[in-house]
């Protein structure tokens, strides 16, 4: 943002109007790439998120795929011990999606949706611009 250090007693009131049009056009270029860099941040944790409940689904296929092997070895030995190692397997693979998928739902809500920051500092410079208008308006 442009600082003038001229006292406001040389600059006409053209001179102030050109300067504080300046100055907001210089402020909404900052708040526009300040709210893309938010966003950004956000689709990257959102992704973070996405790729553990992905991970998730596909340990989970691979978890249903042991339950049909299990079943089935199960039923074709009937008391032979194969089928307690591919039940063991089957029951870890199942663990493992449950703790992906816990992860990626602590992922999701550690995201903030809303640009906080950036809405805060829009509100904040519309209150600094009315005010400068308020002062511009006082000196006609």
């Amino acid at each position: 943002m442009a600082t003038h250090f001229a006292s406001s007693d040389n600059r006409s009131l053209g001179q102030i109007v050109k300067e504080l049009t300046a100055d907001i056009s210089t402020l909404f270029r900052s708040e526009i790439a300040l709210l893309k860099l938010e966003i950004k941040d956000t689709v990257a944790k959102l992704g973070g998120g996405a790729a553990m409940f992905a991970g998730a689904a596909f340990v989970a296929l691979f978890g249903l795929a042991f339950l049909f092997v299990t079943i089935t070895l199960g039923l074709v030995a009937l008391g032979v011990p194969a089928w307690v190692s591919s039940l063991i397997v089957t029951v870890v693979l199942f663990v493992v999606a449950g703790v992906l998928a816990m992860i990626g739902k602590k992922k999701f809500a550690q995201v903030n949706f809303v640009p906080s920051e950036s809405v805060q500092q829009i509100k904040a410079d519309v209150e600094a611009i009315k005010a400068d208008f308020q002062r511009v308006r006082s000196k006609e």
